[in-house]
């Protein structure tokens, strides 16, 4: 195996070990990660790239991002079971250093995520984002993630799940998510008795709901269900389905001018391979994409 390029080994020890229970709440802002580069002081900050960010981002010095764990493994928290980590975190804080700027996470809650880009808060969000028409009509997104959707059963699968025999099950979902407004809502159609959703906060509540019984089943993102089910000891399992891939994203507001900035900051960790390095390393290769595109309006969506 070839050693990290060094940005990377530079954070490998800081966050190699996730914890499913990391979805402890941070406590407000979370700095970036104690051996994040000094903006500016890093060897992949690019002053052409830095040149695109906005005149208020370059004075006020920082990118405010909404984020948060409980989605591990691509938003979870570092081994100091404090620090946000995961792929998604890590690959911010890579653009920040592209840019020679600080990365300030705040940390809120998924359902209040649009309400937060909509008022100004934060600058952009960073939480496993399906790119859909109806998220469109309010905010942009910058690309970065091609992510489908799967089943979390228990171990064994005993009531013989599948996504197309959902109809009639309860199933938990994270609210707010793509699966609970586009997917489960498209699987009803075929339904005569439809699924019974059960909604939560975070993905962790709607896996403690399933361990518990509550739920039968879990319908979630291909690459945290597959961590889910690792980190159960059996007790869990994860279908090999990927229903559907569709594009994921960066969040902004409305006409934000921060994308354009933030998408060639991206595009180069991928044409350096520093991108799909950090999704090596968090096991969600399967997600990579190959160019950052910026998305403005519903019709670009596909769905």
């Amino acid at each position: 195996m070839s050693p990290l390029p060094r940005p990377l080994a530079r954070r490998a020890a800081a966050v190699a070990a996730m914890s499913v229970v990391g979805a402890a709440a941070l406590a407000g802002c979370s700095s970036p990660a104690g051996d994040t580069p000094a903006p500016g002081e890093s060897e992949l900050f690019d002053q052409s790239i830095a040149d695109l960010l906005p005149e208020d981002i370059q004075e006020a010095g920082e990118i405010r991002v909404a984020s948060g764990p409980g989605y591990p493994p691509i938003l979870d928290v570092a081994e100091d079971g404090v620090t946000l980590s995961g792929s998604q975190p890590e690959e911010v804080r890579l653009i920040g250093e592209v840019l020679g700027i600080e990365i300030v996470f705040d940390d809120i809650k998924f359902d209040a995520l649009f309400p937060a880009l909509e008022s100004g808060k934060v600058d952009m969000a960073a939480a496993s984002l399906g790119i859909t028409a109806e998220r469109l009509e309010t905010v942009d997104f910058v690309s970065d993630f091609q992510g489908g959707t799967t089943l979390l059963v228990p171990g064994g699968n005993p009531q013989d799940l599948s996504i197309d025999t959902l109809c009639g099950h309860t199933i938990g979902v994270l609210k707010g998510s793509t699966e609970e407004a586009v997917t489960i809502p498209a699987w009803n159609e075929d339904c005569d008795t439809p699924i019974d959703v059960s909604t939560f906060a975070t993905a962790a509540d709607a896996v403690l709901a399933l361990s518990s019984g509550r739920v039968e089943a879990t319908v979630s993102a291909l690459p945290p269900a597959i961590y889910q089910a690792a980190q159960s000891d059996g007790a869990m399992e994860a279908l090999d389905v990927n229903y559907e891939p569709t594009p994921w994203g960066l969040a902004f507001p409305d006409e934000s001018t921060l994308t354009e900035a933030v998408a060639a900051a991206l595009q180069k960790l991928i044409d350096e391979r520093l991108y799909q390095e950090n999704l090596e390393r968090f096991g969600v290769e399967v997600g990579a994409i190959d160019e950052a595109e910026i998305y403005t309006d519903p019709s670009e969506s596909e769905l």
